[in-house]
């Protein structure tokens, strides 16, 4: 009986509140991980605009995060995240990191109308080139003025280049390697930082991220 009661709990789905929205555990997230404390701290610190047209989050493991090599995304204003999660700390990133994928689709006048967000990462693109040039690497293949994901420059990067070298030439250009890697990510990464204890790194290396980003959070929205 104790292993029948065991394995409904592990199939069956919980449901529970986040702001405005409903959560929907489908697989459940290991054990060290009190899942609605998570979503009921990150519901304290966000400002209630964030949750503006958000349409609820769904936790389990789909084939696409295997596929993309990925951890949660953002798909018609709902959050998919994986339940295979390390500890709370991942879980915690994969929900901010989303919700800055939510705030452009929400508030993209405000995000990106000024192109102030444009111009700083265009700028930082600039000097990760010349680093990369100056350890000897061969860049004139790659778009570094494109804006977009580019799965070739993503290659080179994480690749050719490699995590290691990657981190110590982007340390004083980027918050972290993997906002280099569009202007969206720039985005995003930018966000987790400032949610998740990194505002002064932010406000140092990327000022024009770190002021729109408290902008929005101020934002009045009636």
């Amino acid at each position: 009986m104790r292993d029948y009661i065991t394995e409904r709990v592990k199939n069956t789905t919980r449901h529970f509140r986040f702001g405005s929205v409903e959560v929907k555990e489908n697989q459940p997230t290991p054990g060290n991980i009190d899942i609605q404390a998570i979503f009921k701290a990150i519901e304290t610190n966000l400002p209630s605009h964030y949750f503006k047209d958000l349409e609820g989050v769904e936790i389990g493991h789909l084939d696409e995060f295997d596929e993309r090599e990925v951890n949660a995304v953002y798909r018609d204003k709902k959050f998919y995240i994986t339940n295979k999660q390390d500890d709370a700390e991942d879980l915690m990133e994969d929900i901010i990191h989303e919700f800055a994928h939510h705030m452009e689709i929400v508030f993209p006048k405000l995000v990106y109308s000024d192109k102030s967000l444009i111009h700083e990462f265009l700028k930082k693109r600039s000097q990760l080139k010349f680093e990369l040039q100056s350890e000897g690497y061969w860049v004139k293949e790659y778009d570094f003025n494109n804006l977009k994901y580019d799965s070739n420059l993503d290659k080179f990067l994480y690749k050719r280049v490699g995590q290691n070298m990657l981190r110590m030439i982007t340390s004083e250009i980027f918050i972290r390697p993997y906002s280099s890697i569009s202007l969206r990510e720039y985005f995003a990464t930018g966000f987790e930082a400032y949610y998740l204890g990194k505002q002064e790194s932010l406000e140092e290396i990327s000022p024009m991220l770190f002021d729109k980003i408290n902008e929005l959070h101020h934002h009045n929205d009636h």
